[in-house]
């Protein structure tokens, strides 16, 4: 190997830039084209684009970077299946059972999922922009980031998903939580409550044998403080 290559090498090692290849195995294409059934198969960076798989088994099939575009998946059978990187713009996946599989970076613009289960899917970053996700099973996904913009979002279940950072996706708020009113309790009723001092009432003035008024007498409840912060009827300025 030369000196130019291994430069180049050294270069991509050091950067984590992995050159994109078709990794995928021929004869697990062939038993896909041939019998719709290909369970746990390598279909990675495949091209199925434009490929009728109605009702295709592809269970945890490793689909990574495979192109599935206006690919008809209507019912198809993909639960747990590795779809990271794959492009399903304009694909048909009505109906099709997608539960638990990994589709982070994925591209579903204009996709068909009507009815489709994509229960505790990871769905980190996807594209859903203008996908129709009507009666969509989507309760536990994993939706940060996700970008709904011009979707439709009739009836789906987003029981528990996690919407964080998500776009274009109004998430209903909870009930407000209304607080208690206080009771205000009516210090004129000592039944329902006892105030915290009793006063005495104050004698009425009184005159005496040249008559001159008597001042009155004021009887000041422990910790009222000084007698001029009374007034007639012992009680507060």
């Amino acid at each position: 190997m030369n000196r130019p290559l291994l430069f180049v090498c050294g270069v991509v090692m050091q950067l984590g830039i992995i050159p994109a290849v078709d990794a995928y195995s021929p004869k697990d294409l062939k038993t896909l084209i041939a019998t719709n059934k290909c369970i746990g198969c390598d279909l990675s960076g495949a091209n199925l684009s434009r490929k009728k798989l109605v009702n295709a088994d592809l269970r945890a099939a490793n689909l990574v970077g495979a192109n599935l575009t206006n690919t008809n998946l209507t019912a198809a059978k993909l639960d747990g299946a590795n779809l990271t990187g794959a492009i399903l713009k304009n694909t048909n996946l009505s109906q099709a059972k997608l539960q638990a599989i990994s589709a982070i970076d994925v591209n579903f613009a204009n996709t068909n999922l009507t009815k489709t289960d994509l229960s505790y899917a990871n769905l980190v970053n996807t594209n859903f922009r203008t996908a129709i996700l009507q009666n969509t099973d989507l309760a536990g996904a994993n939706l940060a980031l996700a970008d709904f913009t011009g979707a439709n979002l009739s009836s789906t279940d987003l029981t528990s998903a996690n919407l964080i950072g998500a776009r274009g996706v109004t998430i209903a708020p909870s009930a407000p939580i209304t607080p208690a009113t206080p009771i205000t309790p009516d210090t004129r009723d000592p039944a329902i409550t006892t105030p915290r001092y009793r006063y005495k009432k104050s004698p009425p003035p009184t005159v005496d044998e040249n008559g001159f008024r008597r001042p009155r007498i004021y009887r000041i409840p422990t910790g009222l403080g000084r007698p001029d912060r009374l007034i007639p009827g012992g009680t507060r300025h």
